[in-house]
């Protein structure tokens, strides 16, 4: 038994410092990466709670790694408009059954793949209102998923942020979600003492993987590569979908 819980917190960690290297070369999707991860390990609901403590302090590290190239009126539109439609979205994701959530995670998956190819292709060109107008569809994903933030993507770069500044301002933006989501899942049964203790494990095993992210973004080419992310993520959207029907129609 001792022996599988420290494989266990081994996979874990691992996956907390995979994701955060990915998050932090990227800009985008190291909450979702480490979401697929952590489902099948912690179980379907309690990764949403885990996963938004432990971002807390990695989008921290992030913040701190990145902290002189944050564009804090950019945030600050985004995450103003943001602030009321997340509070909502995670009040309503308490309530929420199992396989309610394993299905809207799944489906909110697979529609990120063609949603991120549409938005890729418009070379969106926003001011402040256009970013806080973007920040109100952020929010209502936000509140209960992961991986809303490559929503934020186009308008972010239509507003003229790249490199460091966009990846220091999405995670700014990143921690005071998770920080807003943590307060409401802590003011709830969901986020357990045991939860919060492996959310802040987690969270302390991404710190070295923002500096490693950070090192990538200076010193090669920032690409992400989108074919093996949109398998990653289509596979994640199956598995849900899969958790899905086995709690809602068997």
């Amino acid at each position: 038994m001792v022996e599988s819980n420290v494989v266990l917190m081994f996979i874990i960690a691992m996956a907390a410092f995979g994701s955060a290297v990915f998050h932090s070369f990227s800009g985008f999707a190291g909450g979702l990466v480490l979401a697929i991860m952590l489902a099948p390990l912690l179980g379907i609901k309690e990764t949403v709670p885990v996963v938004a403590t432990a971002l807390v302090i990695s989008n921290f590290a992030r913040i701190w790694a990145f902290r002189k190239s944050v564009a804090i009126k950019e945030f600050g539109a985004v995450f103003g408009a943001a602030f009321p439609f997340i509070v909502l979205s995670a009040y309503v994701y308490v309530s929420m059954s199992i396989g309610i959530v394993a299905l809207v995670l799944g489906l909110f998956l697979l529609a990120t793949i063609p949603l991120n190819r549409v938005l890729k292709k418009k070379e969106v060109k926003v001011g402040l209102l256009g970013l806080a107008c973007s920040g109100v569809p952020y929010g209502i994903v936000s509140g209960s998923t992961f991986g809303a933030g490559m929503m934020l993507a186009p308008f972010l770069i239509g507003a003229g942020l790249s490199g460091e500044a966009l990846i220091g301002t999405v995670a700014l933006i990143g921690f005071s979600l998770n920080m807003t989501k943590t307060a409401v899942f802590g003011g709830s049964p969901l986020l357990t003492e045991g939860l919060a203790l492996t959310g802040v494990l987690v969270g302390m095993c991404t710190i070295p993987g923002a500096y490693v992210g950070r090192w990538l973004v200076r010193n090669t080419a920032l690409r992400v590569h989108s074919q093996f992310m949109e398998i990653f993520v289509g596979c994640g959207g199956i598995f849900f979908l899969y958790e899905a029907y086995q709690n809602l129609w068997l």
